[in-house]
């Protein structure tokens, strides 16, 4: 067995002029890890991993810590790239929907979500031989794309929808298995 808890990062502090990926978690987004750091704290977890990006980082260090485990940065575990900001959130939604739908075609300022989740996949495919159960700490779309290919998910734009900011799936790697449901962090 190989259980890995793929987690999407706490909320940040949005900042429309900058590049989502230098967003750092939000006081909001702190206090939402920590609680998940509480509710990991019963996964027994022998390895953190994050993306790069800030928000995710910061997120995986509250788990790590509360873990007693250092966090291991890997590449290939940022967000699907999308390089522009939509304020609309019909439209923005819209746009995630079809890159989920096309995931071999090119919606215009996105990565391909094929070629994102086999990014991810290769990212993953490193981690192997490594301890488990792991917690990964990347983002709402990179995961949706990896998992809808992994699971044969057929309306991934459904699943990104469902997964809660911050929210986590137990996957086992050696028998994954559909349907995956993100649960996301007690209130309060």
């Amino acid at each position: 067995m190989r259980p890995v808890y793929f987690i999407r990062h706490a909320s940040p502090t949005i900042q429309p002029d900058e590049p989502a990926e230098t967003w750092a978690l939000s006081e909001r987004g702190v206090d939402e890890a920590r609680r998940l750091a509480q509710v990991a704290a019963r996964w027994g977890l022998a390895a953190v991993y994050s993306s790069a990006e800030p928000k995710a980082q910061a997120t995986a260090l509250i788990i790590g810590d509360a873990a007693g485990l250092p966090v291991h940065v890997v590449e290939g575990l940022q967000e699907l790239r999308f390089d522009r900001w939509i304020p609309n959130a019909d439209e923005f939604g819209e746009t995630i929907r079809d890159i989920f739908l096309q995931p071999a075609g090119t919606v215009p300022g996105a990565e391909r979500a094929e070629v994102a989740a086999a990014r991810f996949a290769s990212a993953i495919a490193l981690l192997d031989e490594r301890e488990f159960p792991a917690a990964i700490v990347s983002h709402g779309r990179i995961l949706t794309a990896y998992l809808s290919q992994l699971l044969h998910i057929d309306d991934p734009w459904e699943l990104w929808r469902s997964i809660p900011m911050p929210g986590w799936a137990r996957v086992d790697l050696d028998d994954p298995r559909g349907p995956v449901v993100f649960e996301g962090v007690p209130t309060g």
